[in-house]
């Protein structure tokens, strides 16, 4: 019995080490890219030629042009689109009507063995986890806002637990845009009609989340709340307002 334990244990013990290796690597990785950055979340199977991909691929043009860094999970669908806008503003080689003066604006963060993913052709620096907790906790940690576009479970589970994040206190009130309002309107009446009614959430946590159509309304926001932020300036989950 003891021995089971033990071996146990150590089983566990060298994941929590090898886990804890990739995320040091992993951090020291996306330091590489310029600070604010922003993380676009949506659906792997939305196709290129998408009113979503273009609107992705529009905004995230837009932000790197701004001198934002573009994080995503590093697959296809929106997040290619994502991470093509971003390179799509260096293949111009202008920031702000100057000279580019950064290199590294597009990145993404996988998942090993997710779905048989390879990293899109738009990602300058890929980052494979091996844990959907560890993928995600460095999807949040550099990013000083968040956009969501239409996509499935996973996608719903990326947008909660930043909402979870926010509405706790674990992470500070940040800028989270969901694109499409005609996919989220199910959403927002569900809320007022169920969660609301119950008081199960507050009028405060509702206004957590925006709902825009086009990447000029999501662009606003994000420049609003985002453009302030020093280089240096990074979110931990971990830590209290």
């Amino acid at each position: 019995m003891l021995s089971a334990r033990l071996a146990e244990y150590l089983k566990f013990l060298r994941s929590l080490l090898v886990t804890t290796w990739r995320l040091i690597w992993g951090m020291w990785r996306l330091t590489r890219f310029p600070q604010p950055a922003i993380t676009i979340f949506g659906g792997a199977r939305i196709k290129q030629d998408s009113p979503f991909a273009n609107i992705a691929r529009e905004l995230a043009k837009m932000l790197a042009g701004h001198g934002f860094s573009i994080i995503t999970g590093g697959g296809p669908g929106i997040m290619q689109a994502a991470n093509e806008g971003a390179i799509d503003c260096l293949r111009e080689c202008r920031l702000d009507d100057e000279k580019c003066r950064y290199r590294m604006v597009s990145a993404g963060v996988g998942l090993v063995r997710l779905n048989k993913e390879t990293a899109n052709p738009y990602v300058q620096e890929n980052i494979l986890m091996a844990h959907f907790f560890a993928r995600k906790w460095l999807l949040v940690r550099y990013s000083v806002g968040f956009v969501v576009f239409p996509g499935g479970f996973g996608t719903f589970d990326e947008l909660f637990e930043i909402v979870t994040l926010v509405q706790c206190n674990r992470m500070e009130k940040v800028p989270i845009v969901l694109v499409s309002r005609a996919f989220w309107a199910p959403l927002e009446v569900w809320i007022d009609s169920q969660i609301m009614p119950h008081g199960l959430i507050s009028e405060e946590d509702k206004n957590i989340i925006s709902i825009v159509d086009t990447p000029e309304e999501a662009f606003h926001i994000l420049q609003l709340h985002c453009s302030h932020k020093e280089e240096s300036n990074t979110y931990d989950p971990e830590a209290k307002k």
